[in-house]
């Protein structure tokens, strides 16, 4: 009687497990085109810009790109919701060419998210810079509709080689890593020095030579990214397969 008692409550348990990992599983909405405003917070024309922004990158670059606004991602957050939709979803194609840019409502959370194939192109800080300059000034006063469209046509401009001007304030400072640098090489130089003096006319041993050294200072490498290729195909006929490896950026307004 006892054995049978724990047998019911462990295919209790695993009853019950399976129907919540169905139901995490089942949480994420199906695609109904490159716009899904499942939270009805977008104005007409920003959904009909952003539909023919997005029809226009797939057909010129083959570039899949997903724009969602939810109610909200719980018991997800955002970020973790984002990346579970983007890898449900399959955004980007073989080439894994996908950006999907997610809108919270009530988590105030926006977030984007590029695929594989996009990382090199759309690295986490300059998507964090279009998100602070041209998103959240209109998230914050609750122009949602406004806000998306001005992101997706930064990255549109962005993945078609122009470039993107970012805010001094949202620059990196790395004033402070070449300063910390220069001092390194030159303590490396002193010690050196000192246990292995140059050798010249008035050196010990004698020796030909001056004993300059020249010194090489690496600096940034200067170059622009390489653009994705792609087959380009006209309308909405579903995401095709790529994945994302969670990058991206994410701010809350």
């Amino acid at each position: 009687m006892e054995k049978s008692r724990k047998f019911l409550s462990l295919g209790v348990f695993l009853v019950c497990a399976f129907i919540l990992t169905g139901s995490a599983w089942a949480a994420f909405p199906k695609p109904q085109g490159f716009v899904n405003d499942f939270a009805n917070v977008l104005d007409r024309r920003s959904q009909s810009e952003l539909e023919i922004l997005a029809e226009q990158l797939k057909k010129d670059q083959g570039i899949e790109l997903a724009v969602v606004t939810v109610a909200t991602t719980e018991p997800m957050d955002p970020k973790e919701y984002t990346t579970g939709l983007f890898n449900d979803w399959k955004i980007g194609g073989p080439e894994d060419s996908g950006l999907l840019l997610l809108l919270a409502v009530a988590e105030r959370a926006i977030e984007v998210e590029p695929g594989y194939g996009l990382e090199g192109v759309l690295p986490d800080g300059l998507i964090g810079a279009v998100i602070d300059q041209e998103g959240m000034p209109h998230f914050k006063e609750g122009n949602y509709g406004a806000g998306l469209t001005a992101m997706a046509k930064a990255y549109a401009s962005i993945l078609a080689g122009e470039e993107f001007e970012i805010a001094e304030e949202n620059k990196p400072d790395f004033g402070w890593l070449f300063s910390f640098l220069i001092f390194l090489l030159i303590v490396l130089l002193l010690r050196r020095n000192r246990f292995y003096p140059p050798r010249g006319s008035g050196g010990i041993g004698g020796g030909g030579g001056s004993g300059r050294r020249t010194i090489f200072i690496p600096g940034p490498t200067i170059g622009g990214p390489r653009m994705p290729t792609g087959r380009p195909s006209g309308g909405f006929g579903g995401f095709g397969g790529g994945r994302s490896g969670g990058g991206g950026a994410g701010r809350r307004f």
